[in-house]
């Protein structure tokens, strides 16, 4: 969500802050949601980029900024009237007409140097590059490495901003690594194999008389000698159960 100050020469992003368990004090009273809501200014040409891209033909910016699902689209106008555009768009017309094409190569060597000024930014504020990492240590890495993962942290914040698919050029105009994916444990065929058998048990039935694959019976103990002697005679309990 954005907002236009009122004298409508900027825009600003509504930012949301939430700890979760927070409360403020108002008066007399507590009011128990604690969300922060703050603004941030934010360049005009994040919010136009995505209607330059998709242009099928070339219109004045007025017109450009016309949006069925976000009607109030159109009050950005009156904040780019007198922006330049051409470090993204190339200039058709009189200075008047305000009609501008996309240009994909200075799109991306404009947000290349936003990447890397961010990139600056956080090295010299020492945020941590990822959340294995702690504000109270830091894994040490030399020079190169520092560089290349404040680069990929700060594309990824420039991404938020931007559509998927030029987020995706820009990594490749950048030369990021590619992310890397670990491996599954029990990736393969034969483990996958292996772990059903094991849960499966064994398949033998061992409700037959013919046990081929038992090689000799174990010893019995006094106490199932004394029940087999005891039961000789005896009739089966499924003796009863039969056809007569």
């Amino acid at each position: 969500m954005y907002v236009v100050d009122k004298d409508k020469k900027a825009v600003h992003e509504i930012m949301a802050f939430d700890e979760g368990f927070r409360c403020w004090f108002i008066g007399q009273t507590v009011e128990s949601h604690g969300k922060l809501h703050m603004i941030s200014p934010v360049d005009v040409t994040y919010l136009i980029l995505p209607y330059l891209m998709k242009a099928s033909r070339i219109v004045p910016l007025e017109h450009l900024l016309e949006d069925e699902e976000f009607p109030d689209l159109s009050c950005l106008d009156c904040v780019a009237s007198d922006k330049d555009f051409s470090h993204v768009a190339d200039n058709k017309g009189t200075s008047d007409l305000r009609a501008w094409k996309y240009n994909e190569q200075s799109t991306l060597e404009w947000l290349s140097g936003r990447v890397y000024r961010l990139s600056s930014l956080l090295q010299e504020k020492k945020v941590p590059t990822s959340t294995a990492q702690s504000l109270t240590y830091i894994c040490p890495m030399n020079p190169e490495q520092a560089k290349e993962a404040y680069t990929v942290l700060a594309h990824g914040i420039i991404s938020e901003y931007i559509p998927p698919e030029l987020a995706t050029k820009l990594h490749k105009h950048l030369k990021l690594p590619e992310k890397s994916v670990k491996p599954k444990v029990l990736g393969s065929a034969e483990n996958q194999g292996a772990k059903k058998q094991r849960l499966e048990g064994p398949t033998d039935d061992y409700s037959k008389d013919n046990m081929a694959g038992v090689k000799g019976k174990a010893a019995m103990t006094a106490k199932e000698k004394a029940l087999a002697k005891s039961a000789v005679g005896s009739k089966s309990i499924l003796s009863f159960f039969g056809k007569k």
